[in-house]
């Protein structure tokens, strides 16, 4: 089974990338490896590839997905999300009222890495 991925790719950014389906114990490990980046470096910029993610492989990802949004969102200063379907734009659009970093959806990588590290 594909996990997150994540790659430190400058000071403070860091590059998650997710897998087809988000699963169930996928954040807390994530979340072991993003926290002590925020602790080093007083916050933190994601740039996230979702190219590849079609969804949740159940109910109990998609609450892990966001009890671990909630609780790392005020660390967080700017998230790129390279998206991989046109509902990932909808997505995002619906929810970043809700959130506490600057987000923006990209169909480009290179435009994310422009934008997050400008």
């Amino acid at each position: 089974m594909a996990m997150i991925e994540s790659q430190l790719i400058g000071d403070g950014v860091l590059k998650v990338v997710a897998p087809a389906k988000l699963q169930s114990g996928d954040f807390a490990e994530l979340a072991n490896q993003v926290d002590p980046l925020i602790r080093q470096n007083k916050g933190l910029r994601l740039v996230i590839d979702a190219s590849h993610l079609q969804g949740w492989e159940n109910i109990s990802a998609v609450e892990e997905h966001a009890a671990f949004v909630k609780s790392h969102q005020k660390n967080v200063d700017r998230v790129a999300i390279i998206a991989g379907h046109e509902w990932h734009h909808w997505l995002v659009d619906a929810l970043k009222i809700f959130l506490h970093p600057e987000i923006r959806v990209f169909d480009k990588e290179s435009d994310a890495l422009s934008w997050i590290k400008s």
